[in-house]
């Protein structure tokens, strides 16, 4: 099922290869891919385009992904954000949940569960429009 057809994810990861494979896999869905290695830059994509959700790593070498869930909060309350990482610390996901993410996801990521987490984040976008 390809729902994401108008609709736009930012994703930033400092693996390239996890950043691309899921670039593929939510393009594969229907879905437009603004890809990012690092918060920096994220945050300068975020500003000049149209982004439905954001979809990053939280283990990133200049900004963790909690920083940068800070900053898209700054920017634009309405972004889900959606949070990924390796480590799967239960306080990091306490404290991530607690500060507005949408949803945490443990690397290497089931691509359905990875799937349905984005649609579930572009539905709730669209709900609050």
């Amino acid at each position: 099922m390809k729902y994401g057809d108008d609709s736009s994810i930012l994703i930033i990861d400092d693996d390239t290869s996890v950043l691309e494979t899921t670039a593929v896999l939510l393009r594969e869905h229907g879905y437009s891919v603004i890809a990012c290695e690092n918060a920096k830059d994220a945050i300068v994509k975020l500003r000049e385009n149209k982004v439905d959700v954001v979809l990053t790593d939280i283990r990133m070498p200049e900004a963790s992904g909690i920083e940068l869930l800070e900053e898209v909060r700054g920017i634009n309350m309405d972004i889900p954000v959606i949070l990924m990482t390796a480590y799967a610390e239960l306080d990091i996901a306490i404290s991530a949940m607690g500060k507005g993410a949408f949803d945490f996801i443990v690397k290497p990521y089931k691509s359905e569960l990875l799937i349905h987490s984005v649609e579930m984040a572009v539905k709730h976008k669209k709900l609050i429009k």
